[in-house]
């Protein structure tokens, strides 16, 4: 609802259309495909992990940072027992699925414990690669699940086909980022430039020329976050926590302004500041998952709205303020 319903990046393509009914069209197949479309995205995580039961992989599949100290004793020999306890966790898996197919309850316990073993063996060996290159290089980047896919890439999929898919991943990327970038531009210009200046607001040529360059400081400014996202253990789930930071409080802002239409801009300005505080203060101090962070938003956005409303001067209404 938040992403998909508030943010301006989509915002902007339901109002881009050329008529309402477009506009719907479009926020309708939004809400319709994304079911769909984050079911292929968590099911494609599965069939890898399927896969990979199946199929030999490296230790560590950051490789670009491990093959920097492969050549040590240790890694070595972390590498010669990691492919020992796969092809015996193969094996054990094989073994399980023949138990389970002969209807023999006590062979398929049996086999399923050494499958769990030889998977727990396994896990282990992964867990002393992190630890021994934590200890080689403190700054090493120690969780390689982001590499997990690109892997997948380069050494199951032809030539022709990894170039292929590059290109199809920056295809979407420029889309997204274009998006985006255009998003940034657009408030900027509209909210801030055109609020400063209102002399200007008129000159639509020179407002777009404005919107132009803050586009242009907006991407100088992603390319230094990326710079500093590419920093993190896990960027995807890097995303999504800064995502359930923020959303939720501004889907919150729509809500109040939605429903609540006796809420004035004064209670929900600083409702929203307060609900932003109190989920960046929870995210430092307690330990929950992410995903709540864009209910509690959302709860404190608008229940601080009608306390705030309750105690501030009422709303004027709008021909109040015109006959005045």
């Amino acid at each position: 609802l938040a992403y998909f319903g508030t943010d301006q990046s989509q915002v902007q393509r339901y109002i881009g259309g050329a008529s309402l009914r477009e506009g719907r069209l479009g926020l309708m197949f939004n809400a319709v495909l994304k079911i769909p479309m984050q079911f292929i995205i968590l099911l494609l995580g599965a069939l890898l992990f399927v896969f990979y039961q199946f199929a030999p992989h490296p230790v560590f599949f950051n490789q670009a940072e491990w093959r920097r100290h492969a050549q040590d004793a240790r890694f070595r020999a972390i590498e010669a027992q990691h492919a020992t306890a796969v092809a015996q966790s193969q094996s054990a898996i094989r073994a399980w699925l023949q138990a389970r197919a002969s209807d023999d309850a006590a062979r398929e316990a049996s086999a399923r414990a050494a499958m769990v073993a030889a998977s727990q063996r396994s896990r282990a060996i992964r867990a002393e690669a992190k630890a021994a290159l934590a200890a080689v290089d403190p700054h090493a980047k120690t969780e390689d699940s982001d590499y997990v896919f690109i892997t997948f890439i380069l050494t199951q999929l032809p030539r022709g086909a990894v170039g292929l898919l590059v290109a199809v991943m920056f295809a979407a990327a420029l889309s997204s980022k274009a998006a985006e970038l255009a998003a940034l531009g657009t408030t900027t210009t509209i909210d801030f430039w055109r609020h400063f200046r209102p002399l200007a607001a008129a000159d639509e040529a020179r407002n777009v020329r404005v919107a132009r360059r803050f586009t242009a400081l907006w991407g100088v400014f992603a390319v230094a976050f990326a710079l500093f996202a590419g920093l993190a253990e896990n960027l995807i789930e890097a995303i999504n926590i800064l995502g359930s930071i923020f959303y939720g409080v501004l889907l919150g802002l729509f809500v109040v302004a939605f429903f609540f239409r006796r809420v004035g801009g004064s209670a929900v300005f600083f409702a929203a500041v307060s609900a932003q505080a109190l989920v960046i203060a929870m995210y430092l101090s307690l330990n929950i998952g992410y995903l709540w962070y864009n209910l509690i938003g959302c709860a404190a956005c608008i229940a601080f709205s009608v306390a705030l409303q309750a105690v501030l001067p009422p709303r004027a209404r709008a021909d109040e303020g015109r006959a005045g």
